[in-house]
């Protein structure tokens, strides 16, 4: 990737033309270096794992901020989050590296079957791709991916900058520690759509068969004709959740967090926002709209802000675990798109809403639980931890809904929610 041997770095010749050698496309790449002498797959070290359409430009880019950051004697701990950035990891160990970085690229259209064994796409290859190095212990130091990894990881890592890298920093990689203890389970599933139905037999629709759990919590407090409630919020009015659903997201949320910070154990929630065909559902009768995660533990601070009114126990729900009714925040996001203030949750107020109305066209539910790898399987039989999670399962609802699924990331550039055109004619003066 990098030729030193002149004044200034440059691209290597065959870096440059590897790059350049293809056109648009669907790519997975990574950035490595060799454990010399090679004898097989074991003695190829990952540094960073991206996917792009553009994988000229892309790797053009990568060159440019690696040169920029180096050298790495250069950098300075200016005090904020994210100063020992991703590139700034990336040159430390270029420097500190007996090796030279390397890159390799797929065009994943190519492939027949990803790690799993089953067809993927380039989104969702990334974020398998990602769980599977971090959660091997040998790579900790070196693998400087950010998205995909636990909070925990990028914010102990701006607390000790290039020494991250160092032979006597203790890494902390704790979710992905526990799953070393727990056996997986043989998955047996013809599809990822058969893979989707067989986790949501054993979560949600467990749930909504368990007597002793109130599943399924409806999302909003609503009259009988499914017009939701509303509340103000300062100078604004919100939409209301249904005191259930506050007291389940208190409920999981408190098995994360403490009044000091974040609780050993489950490191946040896992959400699906999810519709029924039936009264007494199967796993087919439940539609997914939206999968996410809350990390108890923020990258800026242990406590993740979206879990303080939580931890300490106030009344306040305006981040409330990401489901809170502030700007930024799904409640909040939707209350302003339906009310004509924003339009950031169209796609949301467009399949949820009638038009200029706060009526459900259906009632719409949340299954929300602390992430626990014990209690809950991954859902290709793995134990996973919570942020490898949520994109494995992006993947097979996907798969098995493409059409409802509202989420935006990690599913293709061209999915049903990335390029249907929304419409939603917002309610007039909060009625």
């Amino acid at each position: 990737m990098v030729n030193d041997s002149g004044s200034d770095l440059s691209m290597t010749d065959e870096y440059d033309t590897y790059r350049l050698g293809r056109g648009r496309g669907d790519y997975l790449y990574m950035l490595y270096l060799l454990d010399e002498p090679v004898d097989g797959s074991f003695d190829v070290v990952p540094v960073y794992i991206g996917e792009t359409s553009n994988v000229a430009s892309r790797l053009m880019n990568h060159f440019r901020k690696l040169r920029d950051a180096l050298p790495i004697s250069e950098w300075e701990d200016d005090g904020s989050w994210g100063s020992y950035g991703k590139y700034d990891h990336i040159a430390t160990i270029y420097e500190k590296s007996d090796s030279q970085l390397y890159a390799w690229v797929v065009n994943v259209n190519d492939l027949e079957k990803g790690p799993y064994g089953y067809p993927t796409y380039r989104h969702e290859l990334e974020g398998k791709m990602v769980g599977l190095v971090h959660s091997l212990p040998r790579f900790n130091r070196v693998f400087t991916n950010r998205d995909f990894v636990p909070n925990r990881v990028p914010h102990e890592m701006g607390k000790v900058g290039q020494g991250w890298v160092d032979e006597d920093i203790k890494s902390l990689n704790e979710e992905a520690a526990r799953l070393t203890e727990l056996p997986a389970e043989e998955v047996t599933a013809a599809s990822k759509t058969e893979l989707w139905y067989e986790w949501v037999e054993k979560t949600i629709c467990q749930d909504i068969k368990d007597p002793q759990e109130a599943d399924p919590i409806p999302l909003f407090e609503t009259d009988e004709d499914l017009v939701v409630e509303t509340k103000t919020l300062g100078s604004s009015i919100v939409l209301k959740r249904s005191d259930a659903i506050d007291e389940r997201i208190r409920r999981e949320g408190n098995r994360c967090v403490h009044t000091n910070g974040v609780k050993e154990g489950e490191s946040g929630l896992l959400y699906v926002l999810f519709q029924l065909n039936a009264a007494n559902p199967s796993p087919s009768d439940v539609v997914p709209r939206y999968i996410g995660k809350g990390e108890a533990y923020g990258k800026k601070n242990e406590l993740s802000a979206n879990f303080e009114e939580i931890a300490k126990d106030r009344s306040g729900t305006r981040s409330f675990a990401r489901w809170g009714d502030g700007s930024y925040w799904h409640v909040g996001e939707l209350s302003e798109t339906v009310f004509g203030e924003e339009s950031k949750k169209l796609s949301w107020a467009s399949e949820f809403f009638e038009q200029e109305t706060r009526q459900l066209k259906e009632q719409t539910y949340l299954w929300i639980r602390a992430w626990d790898p014990e209690a809950y399987p991954g859902p290709y039989g793995y134990p996973a931890y919570l942020a490898e999670v949520e994109p494995l399962l992006v993947g097979l609802a996907y798969e098995a809904w493409p059409e409802s699924l509202l989420n935006h990331n990690e599913v293709p550039d061209d999915a049903p929610a990335n390029s249907r055109e929304f419409e939603f004619r917002p309610v007039e003066d909060g009625h």
